[in-house]
């Protein structure tokens, strides 16, 4: 019997934190998922000791529904990117990419984390003849940049084993890793380290009051020195500074993962149709999990906080399989998600202060959310700390 609800990542449980109002004082992290947790870790890593992570209903936060990739460049292609943004927006924000992807390697390296970490590319398949120019156009931008980037013949795609497909985009840089494990790696990684983690604050508001930042909860009201919120698509539910400026919009992602299979696939990293729309990953144990498809259902699960999986997209999705793996076996699926993510208003995170000194933001990734979050996380503990920061923190900026 499927579990329907449960995620496939979730199989390991994340850490949680005590069930009890938390104490005032210090700095305060709303949000406990990728975003938080690496918030509470570079702001520990910089030297602060009094730190303390909230969360509510972390089950249903994005880190736990993603599909593991850490991924160079935006859930935009170059040539997507450069459209919007210009030639030199998009080399800054494509080399900041690859920069933050390697943030990821390096902590998991330093914390020696099982994290069933895999650096070994990622390629985008196109599944049409207009995806497949706008991948050669990519590979040419990307190329022009002094980025790493290879076109894969349609040919040499069916050969690894997809049928009705064009050509691909293969770059070795990207990895892919077990959200779960990273996160509680930092949780725990935290925690040794003296910070206060409480669950199940249900925070409704987060306002600066004097020289402090009050927080509400059903507990009461909480007094810290400074407040990151890093709920990214929750952020408009605790934050006026969101909603009012409608900085992000929640919309759902959904995946499902088969029981482990006697296909040997040959591509195992992370690998993507349908300019991103849908995206795969075959996990340790040989599953085929794939996520996606909400592109073909009306309003594209746009403006919902609602993680119950549609059915429709889980069909879609199990379609999409039969008709672009060439797989001979009955697939059985096992596990079928949905998770919250958000998109932001400028395409780019929001990362900084709002309107006060004191209140904080992480969040809004439109995708690419593993090593955005955790890189997003380390410029955050700069700006907060006054360290040196990268030009790129200008199209970050949450207040413009």
């Amino acid at each position: 019997m499927a579990d329907w609800t449960k995620s496939f990542w979730m199989v390991v449980p994340p850490i949680t934190g005590k069930v009890e109002a938390p104490k005032d004082g210090g700095i305060a992290v709303i949000g406990s998922g990728l975003s938080g947790a690496s918030v509470a870790y570079w702001l520990l890593e910089n030297g602060l000791d009094d730190v303390t992570i909230l969360d509510f209903e972390q089950e249903k936060a994005a880190t736990y529904r993603n599909c593991g990739h850490i991924l160079y460049g935006t859930v935009e292609s170059m040539m997507a990117l450069t459209a919007l943004h210009g030639e030199q927006v998009a080399r800054e924000i494509w080399g900041y990419s690859i920069d933050i992807c390697h943030e990821v390697r390096d902590t998991i390296k330093r914390l020696n984390m099982d994290a069933d970490y895999r650096q070994d590319g990622y390629m985008v398949i196109a599944i049409d003849d207009v995806e497949d120019k706008e991948i050669k156009d990519s590979i040419e931008l990307l190329h022009r940049n002094g980025f790493d980037s290879r076109y894969v013949p349609k040919a040499e795609v069916e050969a690894m084993g997809f049928k009705n497909v064009r050509g691909a985009r293969y770059e070795p840089g990207s990895a892919h890793a077990h959200p779960v494990k990273f996160r509680n790696g930092l949780i725990q990684n935290a925690l040794d380290r003296g910070a206060r983690y409480f669950s199940g604050v249900k925070v409704s508001s987060v306002e600066e009051v004097g020289d402090f930042v009050e927080v509400k909860s059903q507990h009461g009201t909480h007094k810290f020195d400074a407040v990151v919120i890093a709920a990214n698509a929750y952020s408009p539910l605790l934050s006026r500074f969101f909603a009012e400026r409608k900085l992000v919009d929640p919309f759902k992602g959904q995946i499902i993962t088969s029981k482990p299979l006697k296909h040997q696939f040959k591509v195992k990293y992370p690998h993507s149709f349908d300019h991103g729309y849908e995206y795969a990953l075959i996990s340790e144990d040989n599953r085929l999990m794939i996520g996606g498809w909400r592109n073909n259902t009306p309003g594209g699960e746009i403006g919902t906080y609602d993680v119950v999986p549609n059915p429709t997209v889980e069909k879609g999705l199990q379609d999409f399989v039969q008709h672009h793996y060439d797989i001979k076996e009955k697939i059985e699926w096992e596990f079928s998600w949905a998770g919250i993510m958000a998109a932001s208003k400028t395409g780019f995170p929001f990362i900084g202060p709002t309107t006060s000194p004191r209140v904080y933001t992480c969040a809004g990734y439109t995708g690419h959310g593993f090593s955005w979050a955790h890189g997003s996380a380390k410029l955050l503990a700069d700006i907060m700390m006054g360290n040196p920061i990268p030009a790129v923190a200008k199209y970050f900026n949450p207040k413009t």
